[in-house]
């Protein structure tokens, strides 16, 4: 399966390939500080699974200071296109992905778990598995 995913200017143009690695709410305290947001909805993909099919010279990185974290954008018009995190996943928003198809995410790559729910700073109250330290492992038990 293929996905693309576009910047609001349309001058980028990217492919998600495959499945991602995880599709999932993410609550670190590392995509806090990147993206100033209290949790991501994200879907993560190998580095092999994303083409920029258009607009390559068009993206900046922002690499975080402390962090083995980058944020890349169209310097156009500002919209965020994916992360990166210290595994060099390419992290793209769950958002992002949806607004690129008609306001729908794809039913394979909605969100089945949180992770790192331990360092959350709101409760979400579904049904999903919460795995307090990664994307697996100990659950919540709360």
């Amino acid at each position: 399966m293929t996905y693309k995913i576009h910047c609001k200017c349309e001058r980028v143009e990217i492919a998600l390939s495959n499945e991602p690695i995880v599709h999932a709410f993410c609550h670190c305290v590392d995509c806090r500080e990147l993206l100033n947001i209290p949790f991501h909805s994200v879907t993560a993909w190998n580095e092999t699974n994303v083409s920029i099919n258009k607009g390559s010279n068009e993206i900046v990185a922002f690499q975080h200071p402390t962090l083995k974290m980058q944020k890349h954008f169209c310097k156009h018009c500002g919209e965020v296109l994916f992360n990166t995190n210290g595994l060099n996943w390419r992290v793209v928003s769950q958002l992002l992905i949806s607004k690129c198809n008609d306001n729908e995410l794809p039913k394979e790559l909605a969100s089945n778990r949180h992770f790192f729910y331990e360092q959350r700073v709101v409760d979400v109250k579904d049904d999903l598995p919460k795995y307090l330290r990664g994307t697996n492992g100990l659950l919540y038990e709360g």
